[in-house]
């Protein structure tokens, strides 16, 4: 009589004890949020307009779309998803240049993006499930000491399975339990993806003449004008999507935020050895800067002790190396207004 009154006793411990440690857990998940980056920027259009190759399954011209000096087509061809860019560069030469993906590898790259309640539901699950077992087993073993250092170690294998999800998926978990876009990540995995367009850049370059300065502001100036700028959702259906389109989707629906083109270019520009590359994060903004000696009134950011001439992708604006908007220059006074984020 006497053990099963301890064994009730503990049993009680125990259900108290796991109801205070999930009530905290469930606390701190409560707290994660999605932080709406992007800037509306010149003529920032609504985020329920048409985007265009994902959202068309019917059509094999999905978008034709021109603009003064500039002209996007879109379009599918059997089973491949393509677009072309006309646009002008800093030169004034008229340029062109295509960028394709088969229909089948492009649904399985967007996978590689945002994520959904359901899987953040299942991690839940899983941690509340193996929380309880920890307890019970450790508390069995060692009592009340034994059983809090089995749940610290479950919660960080919870915080790593949930920080990895996050990685896979083009974001991260910031201080305060933010999650946001994680830049360096989707620009270093996207490189490989647009290198079929870096060649098409180079071909440009070499039958122009262009040296690396020409060949970056060829990259800018499409970025700039011929991809429309548009804000992203937050939410597309049930998938949060961190306020941003990877590289490959924002080429093949011709549109994208600032840091959507920042993502654009950057991993364009990343094909070329010894390009060294940083994200620029400031309040409801994001562009990039490369590392060269800045000329007579450009803009530059330090790192590391070393200049990094900035780059707005965001457009309209046609705006070479080393110039900002104005709004941008004010959010960039003082080293404490802005982030670097290196991407190589």
């Amino acid at each position: 009589m006497k053990d099963q009154r301890l064994l009730l006793c503990c049993c009680a411990l125990f259900a108290v004890s796991f109801a205070a440690t999930l009530r905290l857990s469930s606390e701190w998940e409560a707290k994660l949020v999605i932080y709406p980056a992007g800037l509306d920027l010149g003529r920032a259009q609504g985020a329920d307009e048409d985007e265009g190759a994902g959202d068309e399954e019917d059509s094999p011209v999905i978008r034709n779309k021109t603009e003064t000096g500039t002209s996007q087509r879109i379009w599918k061809d059997g089973g491949t998803l393509r677009a072309q860019y006309h646009f002008i560069n800093f030169n004034r030469d008229r340029l062109n240049v295509s960028f394709s993906m088969p229909n089948a590898y492009y649904r399985n790259y967007l996978t590689g993006y945002g994520y959904t309640d359901q899987e953040f539901a299942a991690l839940k699950a899983w941690h509340e499930k193996a929380h309880k077992a920890a307890w019970k087993d450790a508390y069995l073993k060692g009592g009340k000491p034994a059983a809090e250092r089995a749940i610290k170690k479950t919660a960080v294998e919870y915080d790593t399975k949930l920080r990895g999800l996050l990685f896979k998926r083009g974001l991260a978990l910031r201080t305060g339990n933010v999650v946001e876009c994680n830049m360096p990540g989707i620009v270093k995995r996207n490189v490989p993806e647009l290198k079929p367009l870096a060649l098409a850049f180079q071909a440009q370059a070499s039958k122009s003449g262009y040296n690396s300065e020409n060949t970056v502001g060829a990259v800018l100036s499409m970025v700039q004008t011929a991809l429309r700028y548009k804000i992203p959702p937050m939410m597309e259906g049930a998938r949060h999507t961190g306020g941003l389109l990877p590289p490959a989707r924002s080429l093949l629906s011709g549109w994208g935020d600032c840091d959507t083109k920042t993502g654009v270019a950057a991993a364009i520009l990343g094909n070329w050895s010894g390009m060294r590359l940083v994200g620029i994060a400031v309040p409801g903004h994001y562009l990039m800067a490369i590392r060269r000696i800045p000329a007579k009134g450009d803009m530059f950011v330090r790192h590391e002790g070393l200049e990094y001439v900035l780059i707005e992708t965001a457009g309209p604006a046609w705006l070479e190396p080393g110039m900002v908007g104005r709004n941008t220059a004010s959010l960039l006074k003082g080293s404490n207004h802005y982030t670097i984020e290196p991407f190589f």
